[in-house]
């Protein structure tokens, strides 16, 4: 399968379930790239290299990482990293008197993980827009699809298609005013006039505006 058509697959399998596809797409894909990582990277001088340029992983992958285990792994990191950081520390001591500093707070550096994402968002943005011109694939992201904001601001963007802008923008809006909806009704049925009623649907809208918001939260999908 090329992997333009695995793109386009996994987007398909993530439809639905009130979810961002490429929230999902990518989640899955950072943690299939961290796996790697951790199973057959952790002891190439070339990775390590970056990774300690790069000062080590952030605070948001940093975690992921550590929810996969591995004690082994993580202890060679960061025993490099930790290494790095002594020397790194000691240079700095030495140039104090110069006025330099190598640890100051903006220095520039950059997630590995970070740069992967952001490459794997360009190809999924592009690939999910490839998608929407295939009659079967609108279809079904009419009736299930739903970007998070910070997402469907990016698929918007790059779009260069008033037709489909304005598919993205009915879809979009017909999932908002859903969810609207499903937070007035929670809204209501916290009045005590109408607790006996049974919760529906209604119950996580809360957790799914804030997910559509701003993307998911410390890596869940």
């Amino acid at each position: 399968m090329k992997p333009k058509d695995v793109i386009v697959y996994n987007l398909e399998q993530a439809l639905g379930a009130s979810r961002c596809p490429l929230c999902h797409c990518l989640a899955a894909a950072t943690k299939r790239y961290l796996a790697n990582f951790l199973y057959e990277s952790v002891n190439d001088p070339r990775i390590r290299d970056q990774l300690r340029a790069a000062g080590g992983f952030c605070r948001e992958h940093s975690r992921v990482l550590q929810r996969m285990g591995d004690p082994l792994a993580h202890s060679i990191i960061y025993a490099d990293l930790i290494e790095a950081c002594c020397a790194e520390l000691d240079q700095t001591a030495g140039d104090a008197r110069k006025g330099h500093s190598l640890l100051r707070a903006d220095k520039e550096r950059a997630c590995a993980v970070c740069q992967e994402e952001a490459a794997m968002a360009d190809r999924y943005v592009d690939g999910l827009l490839g998608a929407l011109r295939n009659s079967a694939f609108r279809e079904k992201y009419r009736q299930e699809g739903c970007l998070c904001l910070p997402h469907f601001r990016q698929v918007y963007d790059r779009s260069r298609n008033n037709e489909e802008r304005a598919f993205l923008v009915e879809v979009q809006t017909s999932y908002l005013s859903r969810l609207s909806g499903e937070l007035k009704e929670f809204i209501r049925k916290s009045d005590y006039r109408y607790a006996h009623e049974l919760p529906g649907t209604e119950r996580d809208a809360w957790i799914r505006a804030v997910r559509f918001w701003v993307g998911p939260l410390d890596g869940e999908a």
